[in-house]
């Protein structure tokens, strides 16, 4: 009877702390005090890359979208990436505050902040709710600064390969994900209509720019089908600079069409 009471608490106490890691895992992250970002008087339009994988793997091609943009709209312009992989939306926007280089990066006061988040939500399945609450918060951050958000859509990746050359392991994590939180398998549909809606419904969608999702033309995609290959940077460059030259031409809130900050 004394061995059963004891398999008993100790079922009670790893059931406790399971609920507890899955709470911090899959709970949302409170908004956070919204520091001032620091805009220094120049010519030079700035452009802040910012996220996950996506965002570290464009530095070596930071000095060539610069130039592109530079030619588009007849100024200089810097661009700086700086990207932490496999981090969720919630793990970016948290490190805005955690991160030294991050928050020195966006302290500087960029004109434009390209957000780059949700690929690694979708991937492990941490639901549309969960991407959506915390790239809100990513927004409303930059809007309050006077940074004009540029948004990635969640691009066209092979998320059924994605899973498939997971571990078992994983494989049992991502199922455990999807009973938890009710995501798909192909849950990037859904993701990217959950984000719409939202900015609607905040009324914000007047003060992001949406850099559509990048195509499933595999020619573009490095062979894991997650990640651009040089080939897809270029053409994700291009599609980034005539964005900024659009918003520039037809400034859509008032930190879009700060000038010469």
């Amino acid at each position: 009877m004394k061995k059963l009471a004891v398999a008993s608490l100790v079922i009670v106490l790893v059931a406790v702390v399971v609920g507890l890691k899955a709470s911090h895992y899959y709970g949302l992250a409170e908004p956070q005090p919204v520091y001032a970002c620091q805009h220094q008087s120049a010519d030079t339009l700035r452009l802040a890359f910012i996220g996950d994988s996506w965002a570290f793997m464009h530095q070596p091609y930071d000095d060539t979208l610069a130039e592109r943009i530079s030619s588009q709209v007849g100024r200089p312009v810097a661009v700086s990436s700086y990207g932490l992989c496999g981090k969720t939306s919630k793990e970016v926007y948290l490190s805005l505050f955690s991160d030294a280089s991050l928050r020195r990066l966006v302290s500087k006061g960029p004109h434009y902040c390209l957000v780059s988040v949700g690929i690694n939500d979708s991937y492990k399945k941490m639901s549309a709710h969960y991407y959506v609450h915390h790239t809100l918060l990513i927004v409303r951050f930059l809007l309050q600064n006077g940074i004009t958000p540029i948004l990635m859509e969640l691009p066209h990746y092979d998320i059924a390969q994605a899973y498939e050359r997971q571990t078992m392991s994983r494989k049992l994590l991502r199922r455990l994900s999807m009973t938890v939180t009710g995501s798909p398998l192909d849950c990037l549909s859904a993701y990217r209509k959950a984000l719409c809606d939202a900015l609607s419904e905040a009324q914000l969608s007047s003060q992001v720019v949406i850099l559509p999702a990048m195509p499933a033309d595999w020619t573009l995609w490095q062979p894991d089908r997650m990640h651009l290959n040089k080939k897809g940077y270029a053409r994700l460059d291009a599609c980034i600079a005539t964005i900024i030259a659009d918003a520039q031409d037809n400034p859509t809130s008032s930190s879009a069409g700060r000038e010469s900050q």
